[in-house]
Parts: C-alpha cells; structure tokens; sequence
C-alpha cells in the first residue's frame, strides 16, 4: 500500500457516481467517491495494485453520456477503496471532467453562505 495524498492543488468534490475500470485482466465496478481534476477515489469491487493502468468509463451525475479515461495511474489503496491520477486525458473529457468539478465547487460555496 502507498502513502494517501495529503496536500491537494486543485479542489476536490465529494461526489458518488459509477464507473466501470478496466485493466490488464480485471474489469471492475465501483463508485467516484470524491474527484478533482486530476485525481479520484475510487471505492471498487475488484482489486488493483499501486502502478497499475486503468480504463475508466465514468457517469457523471445528471450526464446522459458518458466520459472514458484511459491511461489511468493507481496511486494508492486501501482495502475497497484506490486513488488514481489522472493524467494525459483528451480535451474534451477534460473540459467535462473540469465543468463538473467547478460546477459542484460553485454549489457546495453557495450552500455555505446561505
């Protein structure tokens, strides 16, 4: 097991979407716990390892299609649960990805001020 992530550069959403991952003999379901532009935790049905390369396919909340991810990095892990970065992912899944996080950022801000 690697070390968890402690100090963050971009803001992260706690969320709970599906997504399918895929890797070298494994497809796996699970949930988006809490995601940022460039990294999520992942609670997951089947095990992966730190180093391990993922294909995501993600359904974002309120989202009829959805965005696939591939050459994704398994950072860490911990029992069900597994970080991964996020990294070289094509624009327009970025811009979604982006979109998302900014709109929940936006709306998690404005809960708190009323």
């Amino acid at each position: 097991m690697a070390k968890s992530p402690t100090s963050r550069s971009h803001s992260r959403v706690p969320v709970s979407c599906f997504l399918y991952y895929l890797g070298e003999g494994l497809v796996g379901t699970g949930k988006v716990c809490d995601l940022s532009v460039n990294g999520w935790r992942i609670e997951g049905d089947k095990p992966v390892t730190v180093g391990m390369k993922l294909t995501l396919r993600v359904f974002l909340p309120d989202q009829p299609k959805a965005i696939d991810i591939e050459g994704v990095t398994v950072q860490w892990t911990k029992d069900r649960q597994f970080g991964l970065e996020i990294a070289n992912v094509n624009a327009h899944a970025m811009a979604r990805i982006r979109e998302f996080v900014e709109s929940m950022v936006k709306a998690s801000d404005s809960s708190r001020v009323a």
